[in-house]
């Protein structure tokens, strides 16, 4: 049974990451431009998001609201905790999931629990895992909200996944570059998280096409101040926050957050498959668009997250 007019829930919005950096100026828009949104953050340190979500407090417009709940993207079984809390809470579904966090590392780990490479799975497959995780409760949003007409699943990306754009080599997306343990760059692991993610993202909008939820992509810009860079050295960090961020391609966190923002809000949500730049319509490379690749790497990324039924051909 749908809510009345009168008791019609907040709007729940799922930010992964959020408590720094572009999520949390995406966050901080949402919240003092919004009305009636209850925001939920994903983190995984507990100091950092107590910290973002009392300062992103003093931002919220009078009817919206903000927490944070424990989210390890390293461990698919913190994922699924984290999903399943959030079914149980919002019965009455879930209006919009931005997948923002994200991490670039320069030596090869995998993590302890899944045996993946870091990047790939944190940025790539536990953000596909908590999406299928949540496409019933956005089944149930749009019900709750249809003056929205759509609810929608917008995936932070980057044009790291064209080749030629930055330095470095990359995306070189293969199964022997995955388990290479010798030549690891980290670049390139970055690179190829990114770009299987949209490999995945043209699947998931196809399977969706006439669903009542949308998928789309944005990049947010070259951001070096953001926390992506957690993971480098301290030369690195001093380069990007002092060097890098004062050249003419780059762009603020502020700037990065509103074009997420931007790219949830309004018609744009209304899109599928759709890859906004910066805050216009862009393309993906080529490489994304493969439908052979496409199919390839969604079933290599469900067997990979344990949902071995979701065949690319539905």
């Amino acid at each position: 049974m749908n809510p009345t007019a009168s008791t019609t829930p907040k709007k729940v919005i799922v930010i992964t990451g959020g408590n720094v950096g572009i999520g949390f100026q995406a966050a901080k828009l949402i919240l003092s431009t919004g009305s009636n949104v209850h925001v939920v953050l994903g983190c995984h340190d507990h100091d950092r998001a107590t910290a973002g979500v009392k300062s992103l407090e003093g931002f919220a417009a009078e009817s919206n609201t903000i927490e944070f709940r424990p989210l390890e993207l390293a461990s698919f079984a913190s994922v699924r905790q984290f999903g399943e809390s959030l079914v149980a809470s919002f019965p009455y579904g879930i209006h919009t999931l931005v997948l923002n966090a994200g991490v670039m590392v320069f030596k090869r780990e995998l993590t302890a629990d899944d045996g993946h490479e870091y990047s790939m799975q944190v940025n790539h497959l536990s953000q596909l895992l908590l999406t299928q995780l949540l496409l019933p409760s956005l089944r149930n949003g749009h019900q709750t909200w249809p003056e929205d007409k759509k609810t929608t699943v917008l995936f932070v990306s980057s044009d790291l996944h064209k080749p030629g754009v930055g330095k470095g080599k990359g995306p070189i997306l293969t199964l022997e570059n995955l388990n290479d343990t010798e030549g690891f760059d980290g670049m390139v692991a970055y690179r190829n998280s990114k770009l299987c993610q949209l490999l995945c993202m043209h699947v998931l909008a196809r399977q969706l096409k006439d669903d009542v939820v949308t998928v789309n992509a944005v990049s947010p810009g070259f951001v070096p101040t953001s926390g992506l860079k957690r993971h480098s050295g301290f030369a690195t960090r001093m380069l990007m926050d002092n060097v890098l961020s004062r050249i003419s391609a780059a762009s603020t966190e502020e700037e990065g957050g509103r074009r997420v923002f931007n790219a949830m809000s309004g018609e744009r949500r209304n899109g599928n498959a759709v890859y906004y730049d910066k805050d216009m319509v862009g393309e993906m490379s080529e490489e994304s668009k493969d439908l052979e690749k496409q199919k390839f790497w969604w079933d290599w990324s469900c067997r990979a997250i344990g949902l071995e039924g979701l065949s690319a051909q539905q």
